[in-house]
């Protein structure tokens, strides 16, 4: 029987394994990206054709009528309007020399797992945070910094009878003037659980999310409130945002013999936002720089 080690094989650890890699840079992407546990991930475009995706927005039929004893119930039409949503790619690869292989100095194998994770769950991050802008549901409150008063006027926006569950973000920026509140409670003040993954307290009912995502135009913040909960009434309405998943992260290898290997991850997919009644973006005033 052959010496295995004398024989270059995958179970010593001498072959470039794609499947290792892949399974590290998932679990990487689903920790980094701050966006995953907020939205909803949709499964069902994968393995079917097609580029895009066609999202119906329902209008209210609105209030309920009166009427008397043995009068027809007029009946209304439901409206609705739709946006569609194109596939998209991204991807990111890196190339690690055989020498750097061979030294094993910093680990290049693992750093660049971390990169193409970090990577590609910036640019998740980044697309599911703009779908948020495309909300017309506005609370202007630019004429001062964020504070306890102006986050309960953007969630009285909702309009809603019964509180629901949401998080705000807010830029690292906004961090200090935000703690300095009475009304903020620290994570720390709440059980381990009761407060969405990454919350760094809560204040108006809003779990608090910090995220330099979060747009800064002209001195103004644009902070998204994000209601995440179905209401009671209609607990099969759609949620805030969707990501679309086509295809989830594929990690392939290229040999460039003699010289290097060639990591490189895509996905197909897209974020959109299915119910603008559950966004509302919140202007806040930037802090004067001492």
């Amino acid at each position: 029987m052959a010496d295995l080690t004398k024989v270059t094989t995958l179970a010593n650890g001498d072959v470039f394994d794609p499947q290792v890699v892949s399974d590290m840079i998932n679990a990487k992407v689903e920790k980094k990206a701050v966006m995953t546990g907020y939205i909803k991930v949709d499964s069902t475009l994968q393995g079917q054709p097609g580029s895009t995706v066609t999202v119906p927005k329902w209008g209210y039929i609105g209030v309920a009528d009166d009427y008397e004893e043995g009068v027809a119930i007029d009946t209304t039409k439901m409206a609705f309007t739709t946006s569609q949503y194109g596939i998209k790619k991204i991807g990111k690869g890196v190339s690690i020399t055989d020498e750097a292989q061979l030294s094993g100095y910093g680990n290049p194998m693992g750093t660049a797992t971390n990169q193409i994770a970090m990577s590609i769950s910036e640019k998740l991050d980044n697309d599911r945070v703009d779908v948020c802008y495309e909300s017309k549901n506005v609370c202007d409150k630019s004429d001062s910094v964020i504070k306890y008063a102006s986050i309960v006027d953007g969630v009285d926006v909702f309009n809603e009878e019964e509180d629901s569950k949401k998080v705000i973000l807010i830029h690292s920026k906004q961090k200090t003037d935000l703690r300095k509140d009475p009304d903020f409670l620290s994570a720390d003040k709440f059980q381990e659980g009761v407060m969405v993954s990454g919350s760094i307290g809560r204040i108006a009912g809003c779990d608090v999310v910090v995220s330099n995502k979060v747009k800064l135009a002209e001195g103004v913040y644009h902070n998204p409130i994000i209601k995440l909960n179905n209401d009671n009434e209609t607990e099969d309405d759609m949620p805030a945002i969707t990501y679309f998943l086509k295809r989830g992260n594929l990690v392939e290898h290229k040999r460039n013999p003699g010289v290097s290997d060639d990591i490189i991850c895509t996905a197909h997919g897209m974020a959109a936002l299915t119910n603008e009644a559950k966004v509302v973006i919140l202007k806040t005033a930037a802090a004067p720089t001492v």
